[in-house]
């Protein structure tokens, strides 16, 4: 398990690198909406159902898709490919090694690749064999589907309607067809 969560976090940074350095807005914004699902794998591996359930929602289901319309709606052409390293890469790469270097320095004690960093002096209860519950998003589900399906449905159809009027903003018609 531990190595599939190592595995997700390098994702992660690999594709939040990706969202800074590519070149091409769109690649950017796909980067970003799989930032965004990487996030909610970790947070659904740390047993935070809602918090993720929310990301996917909130953030890839309506503030990356935005960013993808708006993105497709400038129609920005990329025609040129050099891009000065020197001038721009080294600087902010530095800054970046630096703010990377003080975020993990009190952690320099740890070695991550044992199991040793992970041993702590807390005792770990088993809350699930402890009470007998239903998880988050059996709550959710419940809620919306029975107290508040009409809230849902509104929600819904106004959703709908904006990614319609968005499609309709990014729709050219050729008015030189004759019947």
């Amino acid at each position: 398990m531990i190595f599939f969560i190592y595995l997700i976090l390098f994702f992660l940074l690999l594709f939040s690198f990706f969202v800074i350095s590519s070149r091409n807005p769109i690649h950017s914004v796909l980067s970003l909406v799989s930032v965004f699902l990487l996030s909610a794998i970790l947070l659904l591996c740390l047993e935070v159902e809602f918090i993720a359930l929310s990301f996917i929602i909130v953030y890839v289901g309506a503030i990356a898709i935005l960013f993808l319309f708006v993105v497709m709606m400038l129609d920005i052409k990329i025609n040129d490919d050099s891009f000065n390293f020197l001038k721009y890469g080294s600087p902010s790469y530095f800054v970046s090694f630096v703010v990377l270097f003080e975020v993990t320095k009190p952690l320099n004690d740890l070695t991550f690749f044992s199991s040793s960093a992970f041993l702590t002096d807390y005792l770990w209860v088993n809350w699930f064999a402890e009470v007998e519950s239903i998880s988050n998003v059996q709550i959710l589900g419940q809620l919306l589907y029975t107290y508040y399906f009409v809230f849902f449905l509104i929600a819904g159809f106004i959703l709908f309607v904006a990614v319609l009027g968005a499609l309709m903003l990014t729709l050219t018609l050729n008015k030189t067809i004759k019947v």
